[in-house]
């Protein structure tokens, strides 16, 4: 199925590596320009070469998204060398420790509010400031299924995902008639750098229900949700608005 993307300018955060990457190579190989965003310069540098390896054009710069004057400059360096902006994939995100919520930090919970949550809104304001005079855009925001569920240890993050959801349905009734689209993806758990990272804490809740196997009975793949986030971008979701797409191998289904 020709998704009609060739050509299209994206711009994806966090994209650098784990899903933000396998998208990064799905559009590209759908004749997409792309554009990195990442707080990494040393991933920045080889996601760029190994697109580069493809003969797709891509370009990079470094943006911490919890900073909102790195976000604008970062969208108005995309436009200026693309010409514009048609799909913005919203995906850098952070996790933290797990702790109790009496024993959170309030320096851990800050930052990943400020990066999972604020991020999002800065990244989808800068977008639809862009879109909505164009008449034309797809937004697509990376959220988790423990946006619809709870996740004992993980407050912060799981109030961030709740977040975005309600970030997601708000600015797609705004933009309802304007052309621009919003609809987000919901990962569970996928096999990428940040998700293994989690095994890397001291869990204070390992017997809780969402530290389980998933139904499928495997984690999950980048590609996997690269395949939908592609969807969400074509013209083929068109009535898609509002929208959060759960790619979580069957967990919430239970």
């Amino acid at each position: 199925m020709d998704l009609e993307l060739a050509g299209k300018s994206v711009v994806i955060t966090g994209g650098a590596r784990g899903i933000g990457l396998a998208c990064v190579e799905a559009f590209a190989r759908e004749g997409a320009r792309v554009a990195i965003l990442d707080w990494n310069a040393d991933d920045l540098a080889q996601a760029e070469e190994t697109i580069r390896t493809t003969g797709a054009e891509v370009i990079t710069r470094q943006v911490d998204v919890s900073n909102a004057e790195a976000v604008d400059a970062g969208h108005a360096y995309v436009i200026e060398q693309f010409g514009g902006i048609d799909v913005g994939f919203n995906n850098a995100g952070i996790n933290s420790p797990f702790r109790p919520i009496e024993e959170t930090l309030e320096e851990d919970w800050d930052r990943v509010i400020a990066v999972n949550l604020k991020g999002i809104w800065l990244c989808v304001r800068a977008q639809v400031r862009h879109m909505k005079p164009r008449g034309q855009g797809a937004i697509i925001c990376t959220t988790s299924n423990v946006a619809f569920a709870g996740a004992p240890g993980a407050g912060g993050y799981v109030a961030a995902k709740h977040g975005i959801v309600g970030i997601v349905r708000t600015v797609a009734l705004e933009l309802a008639t304007t052309g621009v689209r919003i609809n987000a993806v919901a990962p569970g758990a996928i096999r990428t750098k940040l998700g293994t990272r989690l095994g890397t804490f001291v869990d204070p809740f390992p017997d809780a229900l969402i530290r389980q196997g998933l139904p499928i009975g495997r984690w999950g793949e980048p590609q996997e949700v690269a395949d939908a986030v592609l969807w969400l971008a074509s013209k083929r979701s068109n009535l898609a608005l509002g929208e959060t797409l759960v790619m979580d191998g069957g967990f919430l289904a239970q």
